[in-house]
């Protein structure tokens, strides 16, 4: 059996929270292991009617993954075969894999060098007719300028489906993301800022027409406003899944909701003093709006010899990761080619140079000097 590496600084110390969380998590774990089947959907409902507050939206709709969260969302705002959707080539394989499950096209935008998320300068000269969504992804925790992308959606009678599994707790404008979209997605998946133990993901929206189908594609395909049959029989109104989010992982998640805030102040903490004690070295530091409150998943800095620096944190025991390199339409499942993949010079440039720091929010003092003073000591050789 391959053995685990056990890092000076990890990417994350959950399972050290999760010790000191012990006595809440088992309190809600146990009725639903050991009780009636019901605590289940019970939890599930509290999590989303608790964590809908906490982003200030209408309604929360919990499932199995960020993923599904997001072919749901796509088509719930009625996104389908031969429809675009301008987005992102440098996220997860899930954004722009959900956009071709649903038989739709993914138009892919270049990103700012500054934060790594879509220029919004240049969304609208990719919009033609057939364009019917745009789906911006708050990458690695940084937000995207979604209020300036409302304006031009309005315009075109587009519909934003915001990608902000990595950005939990995150602000824009002084709101919770999701706020400038028609629905939004948050991951729960381990390395997220607010993680469980397994998969998980919630979709919010405001809009309730949204909110219904949504309800409707989670479960199979039932809609109770239409069915109209006898109790004890069934019907299904269209083709649906059943992926709502397991009563586990939704009470791990919602122990861990109260605490965000405070995760997310320890998050950005570390990040002004990788921030300080980097600056001047010869590394590419993300730069933020004003308006832009992130959180971070991870920090996200460019460098020179972007391996040969993974390769030196990694032996020096510091576990960095390289993330979303080479871009998506580089990958073989997308040889086909994606529509304006050709166009994407700072996507490009990019790729080549990001490397993810730990941002654990357990992260002491000397975890982040000694990132520093490795990091520093390797971009001088």
């Amino acid at each position: 059996m391959q053995k685990h590496r056990v890092f000076r600084v990890p990417r994350s110390y959950a399972s050290a929270t999760h010790e000191t969380l012990r006595a809440e998590i088992l309190g809600v774990l146990e009725p639903i292991i050991f009780d009636s089947y019901r605590h289940s959907s019970a939890i599930r409902e509290k999590l989303e009617h608790s964590f809908a507050n906490q982003v200030e939206q209408s309604y929360a709709v919990a499932v199995h993954s960020g993923t599904i969260g997001l072919f749901l969302a796509l088509q719930a705002c009625g996104i389908g075969p031969g429809d675009e959707v301008i987005t992102v080539g440098n996220s997860d394989i899930s954004t722009t894999g959900m956009i071709r499950q649903c038989g739709a096209i993914p138009v892919l935008c270049d990103v700012l060098e500054t934060d790594y998320t879509i220029n919004p300068d240049l969304v609208e000269g990719l919009i033609t007719d057939k364009t019917r969504a745009i789906l911006p992804v708050d990458l690695h925790g940084h937000p995207a300028n979604v209020k300036q992308l409302r304006s031009l959606a309005d315009q075109y009678h587009l519909k934003i489906i915001e990608d902000a599994a990595l950005a939990c707790g995150a602000l824009d404008y002084d709101k919770p993301l999701g706020a400038f979209a028609d629905v939004c997605m948050y991951s729960f998946a381990p390395f997220k800022p607010l993680g469980s133990v397994g998969n998980g993901a919630m979709i919010v929206t405001n809009d309730e027409a949204i909110h219904l189908r949504l309800r409707s594609l989670v479960g199979y395909g039932y809609d109770p406003r239409k069915t109209n049959v006898t109790v004890g029989y069934q019907n299904y109104v269209e083709q649906g899944y059943n992926v709502p989010l397991d009563g586990l992982q939704a009470a791990i998640v919602l122990v861990k909701l109260p605490y965000l805030k405070k995760w997310t102040a320890q998050r950005r903490a570390i990040v002004n003093d990788l921030y300080k004690g980097l600056s001047g070295a010869s590394a590419s530091l993300p730069t933020f709006r004003q308006e832009s409150a992130p959180t971070f998943r991870s920090y996200a800095i460019g460098v020179d010899n972007q391996f040969e620096v993974y390769q030196k944190l990694l032996d020096a025991g510091i576990e960095t990761v390289i993330h979303y390199s080479p871009p998506v339409y580089r990958y073989t499942v997308n040889s086909d080619g994606m529509r304006n993949s050709d166009q994407l010079p700072v996507t490009d440039y990019l790729a080549t140079r990001v490397v993810n720091l730990p941002v654990t929010p357990e992260l002491t003092p000397d975890d982040t000097d000694y990132m520093i003073n490795t990091l520093k000591d390797i971009l001088k050789k």
